[in-house]
């Protein structure tokens, strides 16, 4: 694994703090609900930057041993099968990179909407299965699964661009806006203007050099 091909992963890694996830949430958000909370990271960054309660779900009791000292509440689920009846409203509702874990990712996302105040606003990172180096694996005739990353081995959904705006938008949600997050090959060797590199290659073609799309919607009315 390259660096930059390790700094990629660590933005995505449930430890690590999702920089355009945290961004997308609203600052007015006073009860955010966390999918996929991981070890209470994103959670954490929101306490210090507003006033929230946080409520964390994840399937990995190690993950909300950890969570618990930072989140309000933390849950231990299955979610393809978790019932959140009992869970409250919220403002904000987090889905980063788990949706694709699960066998019907559009069915979860009906069963959350519900839990969002009228106000309240949706956010989802999903990863894109076709991003430039991927593509050329696929290209080689290789499809392999890893440990993690885009082709983790416990990843039940692939998404392109069209799709994961589509899994949020045939569950019932109105798409306010759709980014991509990624990088350009070798841009990282130009200091000075390789960020602003990325940042073109990413808004000229997002299908083809995101890493992860962010999605922000709200329950359709």
């Amino acid at each position: 694994m390259t660096e930059s091909d390790a700094a990629e992963a660590a933005k995505l890694s449930y430890g690590a703090l999702n920089i355009p996830v945290f961004e997308a949430i609203p600052i007015g958000a006073r009860r955010v609900l966390d999918v996929g909370c991981g070890t209470g990271t994103l959670g954490q960054a929101l306490k210090n930057r507003q006033a929230v309660e946080v409520t964390g779900l994840t399937y990995s009791e190690p993950e909300a041993v950890a969570a618990r000292k930072r989140l309000d509440r933390v849950e231990v689920c299955d979610l393809n099968a978790f019932g959140m009846c009992d869970l409250g409203n919220f403002d904000c509702i987090v889905c980063s990179h788990v949706l694709e874990h699960l066998y019907w990712p559009g069915e979860f996302l009906k069963r959350l909407s519900p839990l969002l105040s009228p106000e309240g606003r949706l956010v989802v990172a999903l990863p894109n299965v076709l991003a430039w180096r991927q593509r050329l694996a696929f290209l080689c005739g290789r499809f392999r699964y890893a440990d993690g990353g885009l082709m983790d081995r416990t990843h039940f959904r692939f998404f392109d661009r069209q799709t994961a705006r589509e899994l949020v938008s045939q569950a019932g949600y109105d798409v306010l806006s759709a980014e991509a997050q990624g990088v350009f090959p070798l841009a990282r060797y130009l200091p000075g203007i390789g960020k602003s590199i990325d940042r073109a290659a990413v808004k000229i073609a997002p299908g083809l050099f995101g890493i992860q799309f962010i999605i922000t919607a709200k329950p359709r009315a």
